[in-house]
């Protein structure tokens, strides 16, 4: 019987992977004889696939298949962009990697989450229909905005909004009876959690960038709609739509005084509001002190305007987000230590460098002890590493006061120290450093005055945002390893 199963199950695979390929050749043919723009043929090849993704939870009995399956189309997605093959699916008015993101989103789904057939088929829909939509409505909208590095309009936002939210509440209506769940929503429920997953999938898709939404609208529609019916459950959704207007307050005043970029302050309040959802206030305030505390010194010092972007929100935050994540699903107590350990990494790199600043004596590579211009990457002061050590241990104190943690300090210090060190290292030696065409200035940043600026050293796969995230990861795992052994 279990072969047998198993054999429905992979001819299940079979139809649908034929099925994918025959909606290929039916948009390039479209393309080639109705001369089609390629952006057309680009969108009914993604609703069509994204339909086919969404029922399989409905159609194989175990994850195998889907992950086999979309492991399968990232590979071929990303031969086929690299090769130019097939017009319909690749060629756009922009470069983008949207086909490969799509079976990465459904990988990490079907692998992390198949259990959670609702929210999976939810999370696939709004990315197949609700962004199509968004796209074709923005097209006729005339005020123009851009978060990021791509435009878009409010029209198109609110199309986005509109239909993600009708996606939500009556597929979670219908779903919930073909699966036969077992609890009730009430309406009202359901109406707060259509509104905050709409939201929160809108503000993903407003900060993407070539293809990227296919990948973020899933991950954060999914994670959206379980933190919301999860709290709703445990008692504690007050709590979460509190946060989720102070954290709105928050970043919008970070927002006005230039402490954020318009796509910082998305990202910042997504990435609180999952923090939040999975453990409460005793997990959001590390992240807030880190965020708050690091805008206060960057203000004191030269620079009155940090603006960080999206990319340097999630460089500092994304692994501490990662563990919040693990803890909420999997109920995995080290991922606090983890936590902590990345967040104070985040905090030690930062008020080194703030704190730094003010050192009489002059940055030194630490390896070579060799003097450096200050506030190039890489150099190090004896004042900068008090700090550093200073806002890891307050971290660690936080640590042990809110989430009831015993021997967190000296773990939290050590891992701080060493996360800042390894950033210094990184930063001297392997990250990226140019040189202004026009001013002659050297800078970390690939354009200044403008132009695009001369490589000098380093890798240029290697910018500050990859170092600081490779200093969260460090310090994650240098207080885990100490903390298990030592605290």
């Amino acid at each position: 019987m279990d072969l047998i199963k198993s054999l429905n199950d992979w001819s299940f695979f079979a139809i649908i992977f034929i099925g994918i390929f025959l909606v290929l050749g039916i948009a390039e043919l479209v393309r080639k004889i109705m001369m089609k723009p390629p952006e057309s043929t680009r969108k009914f090849v993604h609703i069509f696939v994204g339909l086919i993704v969404s029922i399989c939870p409905l159609l194989f009995k175990s994850n195998l298949q889907l992950i086999t399956l979309s492991s399968l189309f990232i590979i071929i997605n990303g031969f086929l962009i690299k090769s130019n093959k097939i017009a319909s699916m690749h060629v756009t008015t922009r470069k983008s990697y949207g086909t490969v993101y799509f079976p990465f989103s459904v990988l990490i789904l079907s692998y992390f989450w198949w259990d959670k057939p609702i929210s999976f088929i939810l999370a696939i829909l709004v990315m197949t229909i609700s962004d199509p939509i968004a796209a074709i409505v923005g097209k006729k909208g005339q005020t123009v905005y851009m978060p990021w590095r791509d435009q878009k309009t409010r029209r198109g936002s609110l199309a986005m909004f509109g239909s993600t939210m009708i996606i939500i509440m009556l597929g979670t209506d219908l779903l919930t009876r073909i699966y036969g769940a077992a609890f009730f929503i009430p309406f009202p429920i359901l109406i707060g959690v259509s509104i905050f997953t709409a939201l929160s999938a809108t503000l993903a898709e407003s900060v993407s960038y070539r293809g990227s939404d296919n990948l973020s609208i899933p991950i954060i529609t999914f994670l959206s709609y379980e933190i919301f019916l999860i709290n709703y459950t445990h008692g504690t959704l007050t709590q979460l739509l509190l946060w989720s207007f102070l954290s709105l307050v928050i970043f919008s005043l970070a927002w006005n005084r230039k402490s954020v970029s318009p796509s910082g302050a998305i990202s910042g309040y997504i990435m609180g509001i999952i923090v939040f959802g999975a453990g409460g206030w005793p997990w959001i305030i590390p992240l807030v002190f880190f965020f708050i505390s690091s805008s206060i010194l960057s203000h004191l010092r030269h620079k009155p305007y940090s603006n960080r972007n999206i990319l340097q929100i999630l460089a500092n935050g994304g692994v501490g987000t990662l563990f919040a994540i693990i803890y909420f699903f999997w109920q995995f107590p080290p991922a606090i230590v983890l936590y902590l350990g990345a967040i104070g990494a985040a905090t030690a790199d930062t008020w080194a460098t703030e704190i730094g600043f003010y050192s009489k004596s002059k940055p030194r590579l630490v390896l070579s002890k060799q003097v450096v211009q200050r506030g190039i990457s890489g150099g190090v002061t004896f004042l900068g590493i008090t700090g550093s050590v200073l806002g890891a241990l307050i971290i660690g104190f936080l640590g042990e006061i809110i989430l009831h943690m015993n021997d967190l300090l000296l773990p939290l210090a050590i891992a701080g120290l060493t996360g800042s060190l390894t950033d210094s290292i990184l930063g001297g030696y392997i990250q990226a450093q140019f040189k202004c065409s026009l001013c002659n200035e050297q800078t970390e940043n690939r354009y200044h005055c403008n132009t695009k600026s001369k490589l000098i050293s380093g890798s240029k796969w290697i910018d500050n945002d990859a170092v600081n995230f490779i200093n969260t990861i460090v310090g994650a795992n240098v207080a885990y390893f100490l903390w298990m052994n030592y605290g």
